[in-house]
C-alpha cells in the first residue's frame, strides 16, 4: 500500500471532476479523498496499491482528458485508511 497526491490543474473544477474520481475508483481498492482547491486545482489524496492507483489516475486522465492541463503526482508511505474514495468539503 502507497499513498498518491495527485493536484490536477486545468479547467478542473465545476465540471464534475471530483464526482467522475470517485466513479472511476468503485471497483478498485482504493481509499482516500477528492477536493476542490482554492487555487483552482482539484488534490486527490489516496492510498491503496500501486496497480490500482496507477491505474485510478489513467482512468480520471482518459474520462476527463479535455480538462486537465497538468497532473503532478506525490508518491509517500500509506495512510491506511478505509473507505473508499470520498469527496471532501
Amino acid at each position: 500500500m502507497i499513498r498518491y497526491l495527485a493536484r490536477f490543474s486545468g479547467h478542473v473544477q465545476g465540471v464534475g471532476f471530483r464526482a467522475t474520481c470517485v466513479a472511476e475508483a468503485r471497483d478498485l481498492n482504493v481509499h482516500g479523498t477528492v477536493r476542490n482547491e482554492p487555487d483552482g486545482s482539484v488534490l486527490l489524496d489516496v492510498d491503496g496499491p500501486a496497480g490500482d492507483l496507477k491505474e485510478l489516475i489513467r482512468r480520471i486522465e482518459v474520462a476527463m482528458k479535455g480538462n486537465i492541463d497538468a497532473v503532478v503526482i506525490d508518491q509517500s508511505e500509506s495512510k491506511q485508511r478505509s473507505g473508499g474514495l470520498r469527496i471532501s468539503f
